[in-house]
This record gives C-alpha cells, structure tokens and sequence, in this order.
C-alpha cells in the first residue's frame, strides 16, 4: 500500500520552497485536500460512470465531458482520452462514493482507481497566468476558454491542464514531478521580460 505524502515529506518541502514567491501578476500554489480519480470506461460505459457520479452528490455532472473540455465545479470531470476522464474533488465521501460505485468487477464497462498519492494538483492564477501558460506549455495545448481542458505537455513532461478562470488554470501532474514543474514555472518568471512589471505580494 502507498503511503499518503504530505507537505511534511522532503519532496514537498523542497517543492513548496521551489514554487515562485507571489507577485501582483502571479501566484503559484500547491492545492491541498484534492482526490484525485481516474475513470476508464469500454464502449458503452459511460453511463455506469454517469449515474454513480450523479447518485453521490453531483447531479449538476449529467454527461461526461466532450474531447478538450471538463465539467462541473469541485468536482471537476475533465477529458483526457476517448476512454478516461480525471475526477477531481476536495470531498472524501464522494470519492469513496465514486471509488465504490465504479470499483473493478463490480460494473462491467467501467471502473475508478484512486491515483490521489501519486498526483499533485498545482494552481496558477493572477494577471499574468497567460503568458506563464505561453513560456511553459505549446501554444496549440493551451486551453483558452473557460471549461476547457485537456491533456497537454509542460516542458517535456504529460499534465492535464483546467482552465478554470480567465486568470485561473489547474495544473494536474505526476507527483514525482513536482520539483521539476515548480522549478519550470519560476524559472518563467525569471525569464529576461517576464512579466517585467510584477512586484512582489507584502
């Protein structure tokens, strides 16, 4: 069994040392609390999926989302392949809901695995979100609008990126990468005209 990490372990402490300080243009934070889901389905099961994840709490999540784009607020369900979907949520109890409802053997053409220890979720937000988005990811995996997101590549590394907000993104990584990512976003910052003007948060 996979021990739970927390913000004690080495990893995190260099993680969290590593993350930029806040500036008027930019915060960096590691998201604490999220379960992080995957949700695979065979033709046909997508309505298994559906119905378990509308019967513990989020009715508002009627259909899983179309390719690009996620849905729902806390829990988001976003798209990351023709037969998975990432579920993240800050609620344990619709997890667990989630994780039993959809455990291996029990739905034929569905199932959910709880991936929470080995993901980080970080969020970016403030003004100058999008050219931090332009230095790290290609241009063309950039989620523009409000509700998209998607797989996309950070550097030379996989990350599922939410655009939540004009000014606010998840980012949603392997774990093992975080120092890396987090080395990656002050280095943009630090970049010769990043966000020239951003001043430090007092």
């Amino acid at each position: 069994m996979v021990d739970h990490l927390d913000a004690s372990s080495l990893v995190d402490t260099a993680l969290l040392a590593a993350l930029p300080a806040p500036t008027g243009a930019l915060a960096a934070r590691v998201v604490e609390g999220l379960r992080v889901l995957v949700v695979r389905h065979l033709p046909g099961g997508q309505a298994a999926i559906e119905a378990t994840v509308a019967a513990v709490a989020a009715p508002g999540l009627v259909s899983l989302p179309s390719p690009g784009a996620f849905r729902g607020v806390d829990p988001w369900l976003v798209w990351t392949g023709p037969a998975e979907c990432l579920l993240l949520t800050s609620s344990s109890t619709m997890a667990e809901g989630v994780l039993q409802g959809l455990a291996p053997g029990r739905e034929a053409l569905a199932c959910a695995l709880d991936q929470s220890a080995g993901h980080l979720v970080l969020e970016l937000s403030g003004l100058g979100v999008a050219e931090s988005l332009h230095r790290l990811f290609d241009a063309g995996s950039i989620p523009h609008q409000v509700g998209q997101g998607s797989r996309a590549r950070l550097m030379d590394i996989g990350a599922v990126l939410l655009r939540l907000a004009p000014d606010r993104v998840l980012l949603v990584l392997d774990r093992t990468h975080g120092l890396y990512v987090a080395q990656w976003i002050t280095h943009a910052l630090q970049d010769e005209g990043a966000l020239a003007d951003a001043r430090p948060l007092r």
